[in-house]
């Protein structure tokens, strides 16, 4: 049988990141340790410095900071030291998908955890419930006067985004999967999630050939400009593919290589990224006609998508693929241990992370105007000289950080969360992994090296794309 936990598990596991996984709230270990410049040595403290009660504390290297705060960040538009006494804060606002959505959502909230590690800010979490939302929760993060950077989780945000950044032109603002170019005080960060999606799609397609299915499946959320790259993205990795077999074995593949180009790919929008029963009613069919795994484009949705293949495994008495399907954003691997052959790894992390420190080091509004207000993370990108790549497939490396913040949860609250131990997830996660012939996964990794040299180029669909002329070719 397959070794997982049921949706009631995952459902409390959503409430466990919330209280385990946001880390977004700030407590001074030692508040008598306060210095106020503002208010010289009169701080209202009894910390043995007030009203002249002690000696002026030591400044060694005579640059008018008491050595204790020496450290501190320092932040343009805080008060000097503030990063000590009242650390700089970043809100990040979620999409409606919320928090526990084992993806998009959580990925954001994963930067800003980091980034309060590494750069000593407190992060403010605002969930959005309905779209309603964006503009007050936008708004109260703004209004914050310790707030430096104010993040909006998705493209559904970008209109809210717009028009808040032009009522606080003094603060900075960053939208993941937005696009507000020209704005000097807000980031769009993008992804490259056609490249992802086609690695995925390839990979798809190689496993119907190696287990004789006609079909891959995906499941979408809403329709949007930004999921367009995904679906255009996994469809042209599907004939990627096909076109490599023929190539290396000089003969079609079987299963899916007979399935007329245009049929290869069963997909469907659902118009929603939070509906989990949605993803199941879609990803049956699907299954039901032959998909050898079903892509989840859709945040929680892929509970659902689960759903579908725990039926299918209790049924069948099957303790790993196929049937597969496929996580998206974060390493989902651990979810379904031998039944979530991969994930595409996009990592909004990276970008709530790097625009935090954009900000702290006082270069986001130059890194803005030098990108045209608009940075891309993808397969080997870099920002103003540095490597920081935002899109790739799930590896066993990823799979022990997103194990890890499971086991911290159930330290901290005696509940299961995982679908077994840590060692248990991973045996099964390479076993099903080793499973699956060498020759699928070398030529994913070709792909992905041809899509960093610019060898191949992968389609890409999105703002402004005329989605039906892709649609023609592909499917």
């Amino acid at each position: 049988m397959s070794m997982t936990v049921g949706r009631s598990a995952l459902a409390i596991f959503v409430v466990l990141l919330i209280v385990v996984g946001v880390g977004g709230y700030y407590i001074d270990p030692d508040p008598d340790s306060g210095f106020d410049p503002e208010a010289g040595y009169d701080d209202g403290y009894d910390d043995g410095y007030d009203d002249g009660l002690a000696e002026v504390p030591p400044d060694t290297d005579g640059d008018g900071v008491p050595d204790e705060f020496d450290a501190c960040p320092t932040v343009a538009g805080l008060p000097e030291y503030g990063g000590c006494l009242k650390p700089p804060k970043i809100t990040v606002v979620s999409d409606v998908g919320g928090r526990g959505d084992l993806s998009f959502n959580d990925m954001a909230f994963k930067g800003g955890e980091e980034a309060e590690t590494d750069f000593g800010v407190e992060m403010i979490e605002i969930i959005s419930s309905t779209e309603d939302d964006y503009v007050p929760n936008l708004r109260l993060g703004a209004l914050d006067p310790d707030v430096v950077l104010i993040v909006g989780v998705g493209y559904l945000l970008t209109d809210a985004i717009i028009q808040v950044a032009t009522d606080f032109p003094d603060k900075d603002f960053a939208v993941i999967d937005g696009f507000a170019p020209g704005m000097p005080n807000v980031m769009s960060i993008l992804y490259e999630e056609h490249k992802g999606s086609a690695m995925v799609g390839a990979l798809g397609a190689l496993l119907a050939a190696e287990y004789d299915y006609p079909y891959i499946g995906g499941v979408f959320g809403i329709e949007i400009p930004v999921l367009w790259k995904f679906e255009i993205g996994y469809k042209w990795g599907v004939n990627w593919a096909m076109q490599w077999y023929e190539d290396t074995y000089g003969t079609p593949a079987p299963g899916i290589g007979a399935t007329p180009m245009k049929e290869r790919v069963l997909y469907t929008y659902t118009g929603t990224f939070s509906d989990i029963t949605k993803g199941y009613l879609a990803a049956v069919p699907m299954y039901e006609q032959g998909a050898v795994a079903v892509y989840n484009i859709a945040g929680p949705l892929g509970l659902g998508i689960n759903d579908a293949v725990n039926e299918l495994a209790e049924a069948q008495g099957l303790d790993s693929g196929p049937p597969f399907w496929i996580g998206v954003d974060a390493n989902q691997d651990w979810i379904n241990p031998g039944f979530v052959v991969a994930s595409m790894m996009k990592r909004v992390d990276r970008g709530v992370y790097l625009a935090t420190q954009l900000v702290i080091e006082g270069t986001f509004r130059d890194v803005v105007e030098e990108y045209g207000g608009i940075v891309v993370l993808g397969v080997g990108t870099e920002v103003s000289g540095v490597s920081i790549s935002g899109i790739s497939v799930s590896t066993l490396a990823d799979l022990d950080e997103f194990i890890a913040m499971g086991a911290r949860a159930e330290e901290l609250t005696g509940t299961t969360i995982l679908p077994g131990t840590p060692s248990e997830i991973r045996a099964a996660v390479e076993a099903m992994r080793n499973a699956v012939p060498d020759w699928i996964w070398d030529a994913i990794d070709e792909l992905a090296q041809e899509i960093a040299d610019g060898t191949a180029e992968v389609p890409e669909c999105s703002f402004g794309c005329d989605i039906d002329s892709y649609r023609d070719i592909y499917g």
